[in-house]
């Protein structure tokens, strides 16, 4: 049995070794530094790791630990946008009887005051107006909501319990400027009635959704003031994860009459940007003052392939006051990833046009703790990243640790080589003699061990 062992053991460390490193098969790396505890981090590309990747789906990328060993990476999906709801409490400003009782009727004519923050302190009212319209016992508000950054979804109003039964009934409007106003509700009532035991509460408004600076509420009752009367407003809003900030690419061609570009079509512009970025918007900009085209933007992952139609658009570059007038950028459907891009132009121009490239860089994901050391490796024509179900660890850690929680991203360090460009090249045979080295030697070794193993029972039975 001994002799079993030791060959067994010597065949699979020739088999290790047939195997190798499984970093040796990609182009570069980058040491990834972790900050923080976790059990899960995620890593933002930057442009020259773009530049080593040959695979249109970027899987020639992963994350070995110190040992060379990949640990599970994953490309990071766009989690979906949660509702988030907060209430806030906001001041009453009560407006002074003379005012016009609708807005649509004028604008209010206020001295206001406010503090530091901007925020109103206090407000005073001209009633010398053409259009005021004197109101006894005016029981109208002004709310100052300029620093809410959600939209208001519904008002709440609450008073003292000692107004005993309350059924009011208010109006409500918005407000950019204090002097175009709009009509959001045009009656809404609370409630607080109690009979035989039994209460009815009903203190909201609904609000639509509105982003306003400035909300009225205006008293369409005349019923008794509501004592310490006190507004909270809850807002409604989409709150999407941290994402990677958008960056632009500007890419410039040769002149078209210096490299006979002119098509039947007009003229063609040719464009290679340094990588397959996620191109997500593109913006053309006209070199010459006082410029216009019809231009139509395509793309392709390569020169074997058709060109796939991205926009159709007037540009335009115009001067006015001193100042540069041009077309704003076209937002694309989707990330684009292609390595070629083209601009035809019906009429020629002057000067070649500048093709800018707006893109988001992508984030990974690779489960690891701040105990160990990690790199990034990328860039291979034959090595692909397995299949990891990281998504199904993201959700069981945000689980533990919050909805909002998202893993912190790890900083990219200096590159160094491993097979260099090498690796970024398809080898001359499509067979790969390494893998049937190793499947070689795994086939010797279990025919060895089974006629070692049956030689050792035909002794035991002599």
């Amino acid at each position: 049995m001994r002799r079993i062992a030791g060959l067994t053991a010597a065949l699979l460390a020739i088999a290790a070794a047939a195997h190798g490193d499984e970093s040796k098969r990609y182009a570069y790396s980058w040491p990834l530094t972790l900050a923080g505890d976790g059990a899960a981090r995620q890593v933002e590309l930057p442009l020259e790791v773009y530049q080593t990747l040959t695979d249109a789906q970027l899987r020639d990328l992963i994350v070995i630990d110190e040992q060379g060993n990949a640990v599970p990476t994953a490309a990071r999906t766009a989690d979906p946008a949660t509702a988030v709801s907060a209430r806030t409490e906001l001041p009453l400003f009560a407006l002074p009887a003379g005012l016009p009782a609708n807005p649509a009727d004028g604008p209010l004519n206020l001295r206001i005051e406010r503090d530091a923050d901007g925020r109103l302190r206090s407000i005073g009212a001209d009633l010398g107006a053409a259009n005021a319209k004197p109101a006894a016992d005016s029981q109208d508000y002004l709310i100052d909501a300029s620093k809410l950054d959600a939209p208001i979804d519904r008002l709440r109003l609450d008073w003292d319990e000692a107004a005993g039964a309350v059924n009011a009934q208010f109006a409500l409007g918005a407000s950019d400027d204090l002097q175009n106003w709009r009509n959001l509700v045009a009656s809404a009532n609370v409630l607080s009635l109690a009979q035989d035991g039994n209460r009815l509460e009903l203190h909201e408004i609904g609000a639509a959704g509105v982003h306003a600076k400035y909300l009225r509420l205006r008293r369409l009752d005349r019923g008794a003031a509501l004592p310490g009367l006190r507004l909270s407003v809850v807002t409604s809003a989409q709150r999407s994860p941290t994402r990677a900030a958008r960056e632009w690419l500007a890419l410039t061609t040769k002149d078209p009459a210096a490299s006979d570009a002119s098509t039947p079509t007009g003229v063609e512009y040719r464009y290679t940007p340094p990588a397959a970025l996620p191109v997500e918007a593109i913006k053309l900009d006209l070199a010459a003052d006082n410029s216009v085209a019809r231009v139509s933007i395509a793309s392709r992952r390569s020169g074997t392939q058709a060109w796939t139609p991205r926009a159709e658009l007037t540009a335009f570059r115009l001067q006015q006051g001193g100042d540069a007038v041009v077309n704003d950028e076209t937002t694309l459907t989707g990330a684009v990833r292609d390595n070629e891009w083209r601009v035809q132009s019906a009429t020629p121009l002057n000067r070649a046009p500048t093709l800018n490239l707006a893109w988001r860089p992508d984030r990974f994901v690779f489960l690891g703790d701040a105990q160990h050391r990690y790199r990034l490796v990328a860039g291979s024509a034959t090595a692909r990243r397995a299949d990891y179900p990281v998504e199904v660890a993201l959700t069981q850690l945000r689980a533990k640790l919050g909805a909002d929680w998202q893993p912190p991203l790890a900083a990219l360090g200096t590159r160094a080589t491993l097979a260099g460009d090498a690796a970024l090249q398809i080898p001359a045979s499509k067979y790969d003699w390494k893998t049937f080295l190793l499947w070689g030697v795994l086939v010797a070794a279990a025919a060895a061990i089974g006629y070692l193993a049956l030689s050792l029972l035909r002794g035991q039975k002599t």
